[in-house]
């Protein structure tokens, strides 16, 4: 049954595109009936799909085609395509460039998400890594051709303190710089809860009720954290896992941390803890303030992208 003309075979192929046969699959379901080589044989000899006085594949595509194709499968590689719409190379890449496609890799991510953890949550309590060295790369001017200046990456390893603090639209309540190699286990958590309760009966005295956000690392779902939180009378707001778009530390706080520490170096820990302070001070009630106002909108923006992340 290799007889076969191009023109039908051509409707059989537009007719599995049509109703969404993968282009591996159609290939496979053609060689199962006309044989193995019958789509794969018309790239060499007789290559178009119209009148046998014709000596190459038709240069004419419709675009509309090319575009449901690619929208339909954003993934399908040139060859496919080929296959799918009887094209040469050439002509495809030709007409993706008209219709200003290219393609790229996509972008990398921390974590697949689930739909169980995609249920929209915030925290007002976050951790961050602050360096005591805090040399940025460098962008330099040079003549044309000669080798760029080497720069030795920051070594993670080196001296760094852990920051934890808790803070709501009105500034910062209470922060702890652990010092070095100490990290937040559910007692020092449970510890800081409790000096978070007496700042905020200091700065906070018209509150009448506590809502935390905050995320599920262990120390939050130790059981003596969970009996310190019912000792206080405070309500949790569940939070999903790998969820950094809707954390206001994520999105508002920590890159001008970062830029605030750009460039410096500290030899002590009282500098460096002197430094974060300054930072926490120098903010306007604004800063604080739109911090916790974006966090509907963040929140909004996740629960429309299904729950995935927000790529910035």
């Amino acid at each position: 049954m290799n007889d076969l003309s191009r023109p039908q075979l051509r409707l059989i192929i537009f007719y599995e595109w049509s109703c969404g046969t993968p282009a591996a699959e159609t290939v496979t379901k053609i060689g199962k009936v006309f044989g193995e080589t019958t789509v794969t044989d018309r790239t060499s000899g007789e290559k178009c799909f119209e009148d046998n006085d014709r000596c190459c594949r038709p240069t004419a595509l419709n675009n509309d085609l090319l575009r449901d194709a690619v929208k339909e499968m954003p993934d399908v590689n040139m060859r496919e395509l080929e296959t799918l719409l009887g094209c040469s190379h050439q002509t495809i890449s030709n007409h993706l460039h008209d219709l200003a496609y290219r393609r790229v890799l996509a972008k990398w991510v921390p974590h697949a998400l689930f739909p169980y953890q995609m249920q929209a949550c915030g925290t007002a309590w976050d951790e961050s890594l602050v360096l005591y060295n805090n040399d940025p790369q460098r962008a330099v001017w040079i003549p044309r051709g000669e080798e760029p200046p080497v720069q030795p990456k920051a070594n993670l390893h080196e001296k760094k303190c852990l920051l934890s603090f808790f803070w709501d639209a009105n500034g910062m309540l209470y922060y702890e710089l652990l010092p070095q190699r100490k990290t937040v286990n559910a007692t020092t958590y449970s510890n800081e809860l409790a000096f978070l309760a007496l700042a905020l009966r200091k700065k906070r005295q018209r509150c009448s009720a506590v809502h935390l956000l905050h995320d599920n690392a262990r120390p939050h779902v130790a059981k003596a954290t969970q009996a310190k939180l019912q000792e206080l009378n405070w309500d949790t707001v569940p939070h999903p896992p790998y969820s950094p778009d809707i954390a206001p530390s994520d999105y508002h706080l920590f890159r001008p941390l970062k830029l605030f520490l750009k460039n410096k170096r500290f030899a002590k820990y009282e500098e460096l803890k002197m430094a974060v302070l300054d930072f926490f001070d120098s903010q306007s009630a604004a800063f604080w303030k739109k911090g916790i106002d974006d966090f509907p909108e963040r929140w909004l923006t996740v629960v429309t992208n299904d729950g995935q992340y927000i790529v910035d």
